[in-house]
């Protein structure tokens, strides 16, 4: 019988020995949680209170501010920028806008367009510049210089009379006499 009475004496102790296993490695799962979320939150709170933040920079003020003192400033910035003055660029936005329909679209003033319509063709500058200076894509750009171009062109039919010439019906302009 001592025999049995060890093996049953191993046995238990062996299954103690898994029980106790068992017991330190959920000890020290939550340990290590805890200590995991204890650094979550000083990093949380280091961050929070001591790095600086950067303020993010406001592109639509610092463009109409930018528009602002081109249409609004001095007279002579006007005129550097977009090689008309002021009245003259008020007087256009009003005729293009009543006459020709030019309108704004959600993101875009008139105003904007007609300016950077203006300046690509004073400055003879690529979409790219104008939308680095403008804050905008290159494609919004291009729309907007399409606009203003398509009612440019309706605006010119209202204010350019071209002379008619007489053609010949059956004269070739090519031959000579």
């Amino acid at each position: 019988m001592a025999s049995g009475d060890v093996d049953n004496f191993l046995t238990h102790l062996s299954g103690k020995r898994a029980r106790d296993e068992e017991e330190n490695r959920k000890k020290m799962t939550i340990i290590l949680d805890t200590i995991t979320s204890m650094i979550a939150i000083v990093i949380a709170w280091y961050n929070e209170n001591y790095l600086v933040k950067v303020p993010s920079r406001d592109w639509d003020e610092e463009r109409q501010c930018r528009l602002n003192c081109l249409y609004n400033g001095k007279e002579v910035d006007c005129i550097e920028q977009l090689r008309v003055s002021k009245n003259a660029f008020k007087s256009l936005c009003t005729i293009l806008y009543e006459i020709c329909g030019l309108a704004r679209t959600r993101n875009v003033s008139i105003e904007e367009s007609i300016a950077i319509f203006l300046k690509i063709l004073a400055h003879n500058l690529k979409f790219r510049v104008i939308g680095f200076d403008y804050y905008r894509s290159k494609e919004t750009i291009s729309r907007q210089f399409n606009g203003v171009l398509r009612a440019m062109m309706r605006l010119s039919q209202e204010y350019l009379k071209l002379h008619t010439t007489r053609k010949t019906l059956n004269r070739d302009p090519f031959i000579g006499d």
